[in-house]
């Protein structure tokens, strides 16, 4: 998964954070790998978009990370976990349609991404192991 984006957009990489599941849990720097790996695919896609799609993610993505301001007195990517979960469940719950697109784009992107990448799914193989050596 290696990439040609030099730059991570903080948003994107906090989105990214947000939205992976805990399981299977994965020792912290395995994590942060996988996190930034994903993060990286999912800004690679982006970069590859149509030129006419281009400026209207951009848009999208400046605009989820502004709209917290109001709500939570910080951009998106500096606030606390909860408020980042609160902030994306707020976006995927919006009655505007293009709010709602915007999150599944990112978050059925990252995580199929996600259950892809070896590491996951070699803590996956393991654990299904465990539970069948314990059956």
């Amino acid at each position: 998964m290696t990439g040609n984006s030099d730059t991570t957009n903080p948003t994107l990489a906090a989105i990214v954070g947000t939205l992976l599941p805990e399981e299977p849990e994965l020792e912290p720097a395995r994590r942060r790998e996988v996190e930034a790996e994903v993060t990286r695919y999912l800004a690679n896609q982006m970069a590859a978009m149509s030129p006419v799609f281009q400026p209207l993610y951009r848009v999208a993505l400046t605009a989820f990370a502004t709209t917290a301001v109001p709500l939570h007195g910080r951009p998106f990517a500096s606030l606390s976990a909860e408020k980042r979960a609160r902030h994306l469940q707020s976006w995927s719950d919006a009655p505007i349609g293009a709010m709602r697109d915007f999150v599944k784009l990112i978050r059925s992107t990252a995580l199929l991404v996600y259950f892809d990448h070896p590491i996951v799914r070699r803590q996956l193989d393991a654990e299904r192991g465990e539970r069948e050596d314990r059956a």
